[in-house]
């Protein structure tokens, strides 16, 4: 399950950003005309690491991340979570249904919202960039949490706001469930043609509900 745009509102300056990250390679002199304030961080991260020097590399992402970090920390001071949310986490829970966390966060501010609103017993894995050389839409964090719980992906569905929630769901072989609740529209997100489409994570009991009904495979 992804967390923001997910279980919690959306309030992170990707953009902006995006524009610092631009700065920083550009005094680097390591931007190319194709890296543009509409690609992805981690997008941007994964071109530059097939052509530029490994230390280059690893300074560049390191200086990125803790301008992400920053952001990360500022935003989870004042984030909320969708009503309904934790009502929806102990329902899934009340059925002994394990639920992991994977997030293209940093781990020091996915803590704090966690913490901020004690939602941290709810999870039996937490996956954030800290915690994997790779971040959706590669799918090494998934794989990471479905091993933490020691699930295998026919046995799990993939719960997030953004294409790449769905993109990594499909790489790592789990279905994938898309929520019309972060910043991209229910058409950009069918775009990428998750399994399902919900109107927020509360409908998710329901569709496990009828999931478990019909007898359909979860990949």
């Amino acid at each position: 399950m992804d967390m923001d745009g997910t279980i919690t509102r959306f309030n992170l300056d990707y953009m902006g950003a995006r524009r610092q990250a631009l700065k920083e390679l550009e005094r680097m002199n390591l931007r190319t005309p194709e890296m543009t304030e509409q690609i992805s961080i981690y997008i941007i991260l994964k071109n530059l690491k097939d052509r530029a020097n490994p230390l280059d590399f690893v300074l560049v992402r390191r200086k990125l991340y803790n301008l992400l970090e920053e952001m990360e920390l500022r935003a989870a001071q004042e984030v909320t979570l969708y009503p309904g949310a934790v009502q929806t986490l102990q329902e899934l829970r009340s059925r002994s249904i394990k639920i992991g966390i994977v997030t293209n966060n940093g781990r020091a501010g996915t803590e704090l919202t966690l913490k901020r609103f004690n939602l941290k017993s709810y999870f039996d894995a937490i996956v954030t960039r800290d915690d994997s050389e790779k971040v959706k839409p590669d799918p090494d964090p998934i794989l990471m949490a479905l091993g933490e719980m020691n699930a295998t992906p026919h046995e799990a569905i993939v719960v997030g706001d953004g294409v790449m929630d769905i993109l990594a769901a499909k790489a790592a072989g789990v279905a994938s469930v898309a929520v019309a609740t972060g910043p991209f529209t229910s058409e950009r997100l069918l775009q990428v043609e998750p399994d399902y489409l919900l109107g927020s994570v509360n409908d998710l009991p329901t569709l496990i509900d009828s999931i478990i009904t019909t007898g359909e495979s979860s990949a």
